[in-house]
């Protein structure tokens, strides 16, 4: 029989710390955009992923564009729960000739690491221009 095991009294609380890294092709060492920026919810950091993820894939013909399984289906309700337990996710995405890849990590409220931020700040960097997501002004 397994014993209940209980919550603990005052979990911790996070921030979602989010890292998105895009490269215009395969051949690429480094990215053509790299972007930051916390949450403050798995739901919402899943989200964001789903909607930058939609936005790369708009310009494929409908014959090219991958199934969003990890997305959308259980590949999200594990990433939820990985994020609610304060463990890391991640997801990589194939588009045309590129490939985007995000992280999100939970960051406790109280710690000094730089991802101790509100969901409302983003630190992305200057728009690239190359990828999809800095075209259209995502």
């Amino acid at each position: 029989m397994l014993d209940h095991v209980p919550e603990p009294a005052n979990p911790p609380s996070y921030v979602y710390w989010c890292e998105r890294s895009t490269y215009a092709s395969e051949d690429r060492d480094e990215p053509d955009c790299f972007a930051r920026y916390s949450a403050a919810t798995p739901e919402l950091a899943i989200q964001r992923i789903r909607d930058e993820a939609r936005v790369l894939l708009a310009g494929l013909p409908e014959a090219e564009r991958p199934a969003l399984g990890w997305a959308e289906g259980v590949g999200r309700v594990r990433a939820l729960g990985a994020l609610h337990g304060g463990r890391t996710c991640g997801f990589s995405l194939r588009h045309g000739g590129g490939w985007s890849e995000w992280v999100v990590r939970p960051v406790p409220r109280d710690s000094a690491d730089p991802a101790d931020a509100t969901a409302a700040s983003f630190t992305e960097a200057v728009p690239c221009g190359v990828c999809a997501l800095c075209a259209q002004g995502a």
